[in-house]
């Protein structure tokens, strides 16, 4: 039994452990109106390496997703000792894990370091959603925010399109309403910290060498 929660409270610290707020200085960090500027100049290939090669958009993803869902799990299996937790199980299942993302995500904020910017976790809030999320809620979201997000170049309706469609699909499909808002919270926290201190989002890439 100890040893389950030792592994829970890995897997919690693990999900909200704010990797991309210590990322280099020295590293190059793009708003999507610059790559655009930069593809012009290249090409969308060259564009595109910058931001897929770059090694902590996929570290932030995997962790994102086996985190969540070890949290998860592990909150499954002990919360079957509990019959508090059974009470509540319906909406504390999602959304305990869910908040401890949103956690990570205000960290990222408020410890990351650059002036006038804030990282755009991208990658960890997709996953932590996909995980989290149901399906017929998240996917929807998460393919209408980036489709509308890329098109007009703009980091910050990625974040403004995905919340509230979630609220919106999660209260009219009925599928798992608590999840849903609570993706919706974890979704407009990047955008709500960067406005309120006037910071440009932005996304960490690649340097490439010509």
């Amino acid at each position: 039994m100890a040893s389950r929660w030792i592994l829970l409270i890995a897997a919690a610290i693990a999900l909200i452990a704010p990797l991309p707020a210590f990322y280099s200085r020295k590293r190059r960090f793009r708003a999507l109106r610059d790559l655009d500027i930069e593809r012009r100049n290249g090409s969308v290939w060259m564009m595109m390496k910058q931001v897929l090669r770059f090694w902590g958009h996929w570290i932030d993803l995997f962790r994102g997703a086996i985190a969540a869902y070890g949290v998860l799990a592990l909150i499954d299996d002990l919360g079957t000792l509990s019959t508090f937790y059974a009470a509540h199980a319906a909406w504390a299942r999602y959304v305990l894990p869910l908040l401890c993302a949103t956690l990570c995500v205000v960290l990222i904020g408020l410890i990351f370091r650059y002036p006038g910017k804030a990282v755009a976790p991208i990658p960890f809030v997709a996953a932590v959603l996909v995980v989290l999320v149901p399906p017929a809620v998240s996917l929807p979201a998460l393919l209408l925010g980036g489709f509308i997000s890329f098109s007009l170049r703009s980091l910050p309706l990625f974040f403004g399109v995905v919340a509230p469609t979630l609220a919106v699909l999660g209260f009219l499909l009925d599928r798992q309403r608590w999840p849903s808002f609570a993706g919706a919270l974890l979704a407009i926290t990047p955008l709500a910290i960067a406005f309120f201190r006037h910071q440009e989002l932005v996304i960490p890439v690649r340097r490439t060498h010509s």
